[in-house]
């Protein structure tokens, strides 16, 4: 039973540095406070860590396995999971005073608190995180188109802290420190599969979230601004200028085109047009694909999705089947195949 063990700290060990890699190059630009992208990557290697750690916990013979270090771990990549998606779902400016003082109260408790119980009280706070995170989450419902994929994410992860608590609590009563490590590894792997999923279901989720919590904590931030002439300036932007082909372009670089803060921004493309910035960006960037696969019909699948502003094939794929219901390649023969019909019909 144990031998899947080295494979699920091998595949978690992976997908945290694939994420970190993630987070310090495509991430790199997400509006996020310093103390969320810091605590990002302190959850991962917490992770990481934490994994490893599994490895000698089910082959020690010891009545406690369990190391300080381990522990405060724990209590670190909890914290870091809640920072990372509480910059995520909540305004830079909305930080309270107090929870600048979660880190000296978790390593606090990492330090001090007895090692049969620290484990537990570790994931039993990080349940609790999540479900905070989930209460946040729900309060964007209104705003978020995929709400109905990331709120059972979260609330997944308050599960699976639950679930890792309890086992702590009984690994010394009968389930065996062994068994503990194989079950808290394999959730661990299945955290990462979900998010490895998300990401990849919903390749600009970080994006959307951030124009959605912006959008419900504002307030009217358009009453002094000539929303027509903003509007046609939008429109030039990206019909004249293809602003969308910039495989980087932000919310925050278009907002200083057009000289309006990144909240003015958010609220005219959500309120005026209906859509949040990204779905605009996505679908100008499908409607140049289309005419390129059209009247360019030597030029790879690959090339166009590159060259209208996909970062990759597969974010390419998704998003022009998300906008037509087919992918690209099924376009163009559709379009092809059409027009050949009208050249032999007509006389």
């Amino acid at each position: 039973m144990f031998e899947l063990l080295p494979l699920l700290v091998g595949f978690s060990i992976g997908a945290a540095l694939l994420l970190t890699l993630a987070f310090a190059t495509a991430y790199r630009d997400l509006e996020l406070p310093w103390q969320s992208r810091v605590a990002g990557y302190v959850m991962l290697a917490g992770l990481a860590h934490t994994q490893w750690g599994h490895l000698e916990i089910a082959t020690s013979t010891a009545p406690m396995p369990l190391s300080r270090g381990y522990v405060l771990v724990l209590f670190l990549q909890s914290l870091g999971f809640y920072w990372l998606l509480l910059g995520a779902l909540r305004p830079a400016d909305q930080w309270r005073r107090w929870e600048w003082t979660l880190p000296l109260a978790v390593l606090i408790a990492g330090a001090l608190v007895p090692l049969p119980w620290a484990m537990p009280l570790a994931l039993g706070i990080g349940t609790g995180f999540a479900l905070h995170l989930a209460s946040l989450l729900y309060r964007l419902r209104a705003l978020r188109r995929w709400f109905r994929l990331e709120l059972p994410v979260v609330l997944l992860f308050a599960l699976m802290g639950a679930l890792i608590a309890a086992a702590g609590l009984w690994a010394p009563f009968g389930l065996g420190w062994a068994l503990y490590a194989q079950v808290y590894a394999g959730l661990i792997a299945l955290g990462f599969i979900g998010v490895l999923w998300l990401l990849l279901a919903v390749p600009d989720v970080a994006s959307k979230t951030r124009e959605a919590v912006a959008q419900s904590y504002a307030q009217s931030t358009l009453g002094r601004i000539d929303i027509e002439a903003k509007l046609a300036e939008l429109r030039r932007l990206f019909d004249s200028e293809r602003i969308h082909r910039d495989e980087s372009l932000s919310l925050a670089r278009v907002a200083e085109l057009m000289e309006l803060s990144t909240h003015q921004l958010s609220e005219l493309v959500n309120t005026r047009l209906q859509v949040g910035f990204s779905r605009l960006v996505r679908q100008a960037r499908v409607r140049d694909a289309q005419r390129m696969l059209i009247e360019e019909p030597k030029a790879s699948v690959l090339s166009v999705g590159l060259a209208v502003g996909f970062a990759s094939q597969s974010t390419f794929y998704v998003a022009f089947k998300e906008e037509l219901g087919v992918v690209p390649g099924q376009f163009r023969k559709q379009t092809q195949r059409t027009q050949t019909t009208e050249i032999q019909a007509s006389p």
